[in-house]
């Protein structure tokens, strides 16, 4: 049996030196990225300073400046790991209500619930990176889709709602969705407990519920 070294060692000979493998350089990439996002949800924009990442991802500031030149990029880079949060990470999905359309407007309340109690760095990252999208118009392009897709799938939940006849046939669905993302991004943005939070939700059901 040949040793693993052996192999190893004959598919690095011709490599230049000093160049590191793919995967390595991926992650040193993101323990910056993971290190400047730690940053931000816990001590804000105001709080990210390259000794302070370099320092929490482990690496000199020549690597940081490698990977990123520029703080912005930095903070690009970070906006896009944010939005794979959000893509990647939820709540178990919602037991089966008495309609489709109730079933999916449960599993978006799963998930403010799983967010606010398992991850609330996300919610508080989020805030940050929202309110510097107000000026910044890289920050904007990265956050501005995953909002308007938040909104789409909302609306698409109100209007199987209408058509099953569960929600309120007046209702538009543009405008409601609009609310309740509003309503959910307003209340992550102030910590509220979980009581209110479940009178928060048991609210939007209310409102958009047949009486």
């Amino acid at each position: 049996m040949k040793r693993a070294g052996n192999a190893a060692e004959k598919k690095t000979a011709g490599r230049p030196a000093g160049r590191r493998p793919a995967f390595a350089a991926a992650d040193r990439r993101g323990d910056l990225v993971r290190a400047a996002y730690g940053i931000i949800a816990t001590e804000g924009f105001e709080g990210l300073r390259t000794r302070g990442i370099v320092a929490a991802a482990g690496v000199n500031i020549a690597t940081l400046h490698y990977y990123f030149p520029t703080k912005e990029a930095l903070v690009g880079a970070v906006a896009q790991h944010l939005v794979a949060q959000f893509v990647e990470v939820h709540a178990p999905a919602a037991r089966p209500a008495a309609s489709p359309a109730l079933t999916r407007l449960h599993q978006e309340f799963a998930d403010a619930r799983f967010y606010q109690a398992e991850r609330p760095d996300v919610l508080t990252v989020v805030q940050e990176f929202l309110l510097r999208a107000r000026r910044d118009p890289v920050i904007a392009g990265i956050l501005d889709p995953l909002m308007r897709h938040w909104r789409g799938e909302i609306g698409e939940i109100v209007e199987a709602g209408i058509a099953e006849g569960v929600f309120r046939a007046e209702l538009d669905p543009r405008v409601a969705a609009a609310s309740i993302v509003a309503t959910l991004t307003g209340a992550a943005s102030h910590g509220l407990d979980g009581e209110v939070l479940e009178g928060i939700l048991a609210g939007i059901e209310s409102w958009l519920t047949k009486e």
